[in-house]
């Protein structure tokens, strides 16, 4: 009956990281919204009331599948989520469904884990498919994310070059509070390391670095920050190994932060493997060193739309004896470093120029007109990027 009664015009739902509060993209757009278009309700689904618990006063949330969840799931005009929603959640005629996404892809993504056994296990593909046969924008940053969506989830939307929302803090250099409730020196040098989680091996960790050493090689004045992929923040990587260093004040353990822009504000250099969190990064244009040390199983595993080792954005180490030699020699942030993260920045945040969350609102939401976003500068003649095939 409820799904007879006209739509509100005025409502938008939001979710994000699976139900679990003001995060990411869906974030950026809700605080955007409030901002320059008051008249917007915007209401956060939630999975439980732990999650509710933790929202921000003056925050409305609804707890997922609720009465209050179908009501206003029957009658919303918006819906903006970086993951999915529910397959049991019907889109009617309208209404209009805005996907962000949760960065720039590259490991395999939707039908093309059709071809990776191992990498889909626990996904049902078709599944994700009809879920995302909902959406009617999908936001990129890039010409490279637009290509990879479109290939990866053929279905029914349109590529909406807004930039990444969340990314806008990183553009205009957002304030971040991170090392004061840390307790970092202002005068360290933070070292990011970020890894991201592995399909071939059951419990997707797999301890690249041992970073009690690390730290220690890093020397005085640096800190080191770990934030482990949100798929491992509560399973025995973390519990058993970065819990603990981080209690005996080795490293910062920044894996419960639920917003990774703070901690990519507060740090100085990133070290990663094969996490997105460096199409991210690069907005700051600060340097960035890729530990590749098993990319020829990730890639066999789950695949990849690019070589990183061989377009990476700064140095590339097969080795912890490498990696610690970048740092102890000063070449993670040489002028090959610059160069390597300027050719990057120009493919991959090309479409981030500080105002995605406002062309979200502005052009998706309430149907206004907003100039296209300024791309980043770069080498003159910068081949465009195609997806592999």
């Amino acid at each position: 009956l409820r799904s007879l009664r006209p739509l509100d015009e005025e409502l938008v739902l939001y979710s994000a990281a699976s139900h679990q509060g003001l995060r990411g993209d869906p974030a950026a757009v809700y605080r955007k919204a409030r901002e320059i278009a008051p008249r917007l309700r915007g209401v956060w689904v939630v999975r439980d009331a732990e999650v509710a618990a933790e929202l921000p006063a003056g925050v409305a949330h609804v707890l997922l599948d609720s009465p209050e969840y179908l009501r206003l799931t029957a009658r919303a005009k918006f819906f903006v989520n970086d993951v999915n929603w529910p397959g049991t959640l019907v889109k009617r005629p309208g209404s209009v469904h805005v996907h962000t996404h949760r960065g720039t892809p590259l490991k395999y993504l939707g039908a093309d884990l059709l071809g990776k056994p191992g990498a889909r296990l626990g996904f049902d593909v078709p599944q994700m498919l009809r879920r995302a046969d909902r959406w009617d924008h999908s936001l990129v940053a890039n010409r490279h994310s637009e290509l990879v969506w479109e290939r990866a989830y053929p279905c029914h939307f349109a590529s909406a070059r807004t930039g990444s929302p969340r990314n806008d803090v990183l553009v205009t250099r957002g304030r971040t509070d991170f090392r004061a409730r840390h307790g970092i020196p202002a005068d360290h040098t933070v070292v990011l390391y970020a890894p991201t989680r592995r399909d071939y091996v059951r419990g997707g960790h797999v301890d690249r670095i041992d970073l009690a050493r690390f730290a220690a090689d890093l020397g005085a004045g640096h800190t080191l920050v770990v934030r482990l992929h949100p798929a491992l923040a509560t399973g025995p990587a973390r519990g058993m190994g970065l819990a603990e260093l981080h209690r005996r004040g080795i490293v910062v353990d920044a894996t419960g932060e639920p917003h990774a822009e703070e901690v990519m504000l507060a740090s100085d250099a990133l070290v990663t493997d094969y996490s997105s969190i460096m199409f991210d990064y690069a907005n700051l244009d600060r340097p960035i060193v890729v530990h590749a040390d098993d990319w020829a199983a990730y890639t066999a595993s789950r695949g990849a739309y690019l070589d990183i080792t061989a377009e990476a954005p700064g140095h590339v180490s097969h080795s912890y004896r490498e990696l610690a030699w970048l740092f102890a020699s000063g070449s993670w942030r040489d002028e090959e470093s610059a160069r390597l993260r300027a050719d990057f920045r120009s493919r991959f945040c090309e479409f981030d120029d500080g105002r995605a969350a406002e062309r979200v609102v502005r052009t998706l939401l309430l149907g206004e007109s907003m100039p296209e976003p300024a791309r980043v500068p770069g080498p003159a003649g910068a081949p465009d990027l195609l997806a592999s095939t």
